[in-house]
């Protein structure tokens, strides 16, 4: 068949569009000629030629100029290559088109750049800019859209292979220039704000940036950070995880371009360590300023003194701090200067005298709302660049995020109103939109990382320990020294027996624990919750972070009534309903609350009392575990936290123990801890609680007011507190 087997041929169009479909035989020569001329020696070829015209009528259309070719449309091009085609192919034709692909294309914009000025450098500098479409390589004019758009089956070549064009993306396409047609000329980050999706009409495949450009360049940067960055920094005494190797990447290139960012890594993932191998790793032109909660503070500290002892660390918080004068020299000596959000607003003027390499604020949701007094005066700091950091980058709305990027880049990311608006649909759940903003961000302004992702998933340990340093309010402080001194003043009479005595005093203990807890713990009585704890704003923040992860918590509790309040508390602040599983319940009823949180789906959180929960339960549905208040046997609370870290549990745990430093609380946790700090400073071994006197009361129970968190900050409801300080061995 070689000399009768037709060939059908259809090359891609010429200059003018045509596409021009031909249908050729073999000479005697076996030269490819017209069928007109082939049929002559190869008379069999018209029953093939006439077979071949039934599947495609166009070949009879009249007017061609000879038999066996005609000029297609579009359309019947298509046709051919990506249904006709084939199906001749299978009976026998040879068929010779382009190659074609059904899939989409997505289309994106490209934006030319060409600097004017090579004197201003950064986010100022002007360019020349230029707009046009491209769909996979093909890069389309609006004129070109325009005539494509008209046409009934608009096909581009792209990648070397011809694809068809949807409408609504050309329409998409043509509406994003027709924005931009008048725009000719724009700085750094206007351009970069058009590359994160942060102004204009933006397409499915972003804004590429071509040229020479701050922000192309800036861009270019980005995407060539170390896949496989060091996880032992120069400076700093510790392994990183490869997640935060690659954080530490991101954070040196924010530093060579001299931009701000977000670093937020979910609670638990170690911010703080990132940070420091930042600051031991990539000197600064001078110190660095860490602006954190009060309870943050001794962390900051300590993690330093481990990681990086090489670092001059000053913290500068308390009566005893320095200012003025003093305050200048103590800084000129220092690599790291620790505060908190309080001290820091009082002392405003004199650290904005002062000059900064970089200005770190830790737990920076303390500035999601930019009209704060917090927010406002912390603007005021002068530093070369400024970090946030974060475990909730968005915890209200987009809002939240566009105060803390406007503070680590003010201005860059543009008005609230337009992030917020290019950065959401009304289409979109809040949790939706907020991770596509992320996504969009990610790598360039923010660094997010997530428990949830496998990668970092498989690098955590089983279990993560937290202990959770916890403010206390004037309330609670109050209360805690009346309690106090009554069971003093009750141990400086004579009349008490021996046990009535030791009673009183395992009373006020249990007092003191409940008062830590919260005042109503204590008093029972039934007014507002909010703002009387420093304990149950750290559940709050723990709880929102555990609910925005769609996970689940257990919070344990010694104090059934207590617990009680603590799940209606978080029904009426979560909008789902919160158990409370204590010993006065039904066996059926226990059971049934268990099977609900078992078999629940999406975030939840389930109260237990530590005596009712401790044991025998599987709730292996949560990965946080809570424990409000602490109890004397660590076994006991051991047993509690592995309600969840047991055998079918898949993901890392992560335990948080709350303590209030400088109460009965850190005494409780010294005891844990096996330090024994109250039998070393007050009693003999074999003495007991009745044998103490007033004086002893007071120092084994007592206020310590060197240790104790107040929360000083003017905006406390804007205030979060500690990232607890993580007490596993590695970073």
């Amino acid at each position: 068949l070689a000399g009768a087997r037709l060939v059908i041929e259809l090359p891609s169009p010429d200059s003018s569009g045509g596409w021009h479909l031909s249908v050729l035989g073999a000479d005697p020569d076996g030269n490819l000629v017209p069928v007109e001329v082939a049929i002559v020696d190869h008379p069999k070829l018209v029953d093939q030629l006439e077979r071949v015209e039934r599947l495609l009528p166009a070949l009879k259309r009249p007017g061609a100029a000879r038999r066996g070719q005609v000029i297609l449309s579009q359309d019947e091009a298509w046709d051919l290559m990506s249904a006709t085609g084939p199906l001749l192919v299978d009976i026998g034709f040879d068929v010779r088109v382009p190659a074609m692909s059904t899939k989409r294309v997505t289309p994106s914009l490209r934006l030319s750049a060409e600097r004017t000025d090579e004197t201003v450098v950064g986010a100022r500098q002007l360019a020349n800019v230029s707009w046009s479409a491209l769909f996979g390589d093909a890069e389309l004019s609006a004129a070109d859209i325009a005539r494509l758009s008209a046409q009934a089956r608009p096909l581009v070549q792209s990648h070397g292979q011809w694809v068809e064009l949807d409408k609504v993306d050309l329409q998409a396409a043509a509406a994003a220039l027709a924005e931009r047609a008048n725009t000719t000329q724009m700085t750094g980050a206007q351009m970069l704000r058009q590359a994160l999706g942060l102004e204009g009409t933006t397409l499915a495949g972003g804004t590429v940036i071509e040229g020479s450009s701050w922000a192309g360049e800036l861009l270019d940067a980005a995407r060539s950070l170390p896949t496989n960055p060091t996880v032992h920094p120069e400076g700093f005494g510790g392994t990183l995880r490869s997640y935060q190797a690659e954080a530490l990447a991101w954070l040196g290139f924010l530093h060579t371009a001299e931009l701000g960012g977000c670093l937020a890594l979910d609670m638990g993932l170690g911010k703080t360590p990132v940070i420091l191998s930042h600051l031991a790793s990539v000197p600064g032109a001078g110190p660095t300023l860490v602006i954190a909660p009060p309870a943050v503070v001794a962390n900051w500290a300590a993690e330093a003194a481990r990681f990086t002892p090489d670092l001059q660390v000053v913290v500068h918080h308390g009566a005893g701090r320095a200012d003025g004068d003093d305050l200048g020299e103590v800084v000129k000596e220092a690599d790291v200067v620790i505060t908190t959000y309080g001290t820091a607003v009082r002392d405003i003027d004199a650290l904005a005298d002062l000059g900064w390499d970089r200005i770190v604020l830790d737990e920076a949701q303390a500035i999601k709302n930019p009209a704060s007094e917090t927010a406002q005066q912390l603007r005021r700091l002068h530093s070369r660049t400024r970090l946030a950091l974060t475990g909730t980058p968005i915890e209200n709305g987009l809002g939240d995020l566009w105060s803390i990027l406007d503070f680590t880049n003010p201005g860059l990311v543009g008005p609230r109103s337009t992030f917020i608006s290019q950065l959401s649909h009304s289409s979109e759940s809040r949790s939706n939109g907020a991770e596509r903003a992320l996504r969009a961000l990610n790598g360039i302004l923010v660094f997010r990382r997530t428990k949830s992702e496998p990668a970092v998933a498989a690098e955590l340990p089983e279990r993560i320990d937290q202990l959770d340093h916890c403010s206390m309010t004037p309330e609670q402080i109050g209360l805690y020294q009346a309690v106090l001194d009554a069971v003093v003043a009750r141990s400086e009479g004579s009349a008490d027996e021996r046990a009535q005595r030791q009673g009183h005093i395992l009373a006020a203990i249990t007092a003191l624990k409940q008062i830590c807890d919260h005042p109503a713990a204590y008093t029972g009585d039934d007014g507002p919750l909010d703002g009387r704890s420093g304990k149950l704003q750290r559940l709050d923040e723990i709880v929102d972070s555990v609910f925005e992860a769609d996970e689940r918590v257990l919070v344990f509790t010694h104090f059934a009534s207590w617990g009680q309040r603590l799940a209606d508390h978080l029904t009426e602040r979560t909008g789902q309903k919160v158990s409370c599983y204590h010993g006065g319940l039904a066996r059926g009823t226990r059971d049934a609350i268990v099977k609900e949180f078992q078999e629940g789906t999406g975030p939840g959180a389930l109260v237990l009392s530590l005596k009712a929960g401790g044991t025998g339960l599987n709730l292996t549905a949560a990965n946080h575990v809570v424990l409000f208040d602490r109890w004397w046997n660590p076994a006991v609370e051991d047993q509690a936290r592995d309600r969840a870290w047991r055998i079918g549990q898949t993901r890392t745990v992560v335990s948080h123990r709350l303590v209030c430093p400088g109460t009965v609380d850190e005494r409780v946790e010294d005891v844990v801890a096996d330090k024994r700090r109250v039998a070393n400073l007050v009693l003999p071994r074999s003495s007991s609680l009745a044998d103490l006197s007033g004086e002893q009361l007071q120092s084994a129970l007592g206020i310590d007011r060197t240790l104790l968190i107040t929360e000083d900050d003017p905006d406390t409801t804007d205030q979060t507190m500690a990232e607890a300080t993580i007490t596993e061995e590695t970073t």
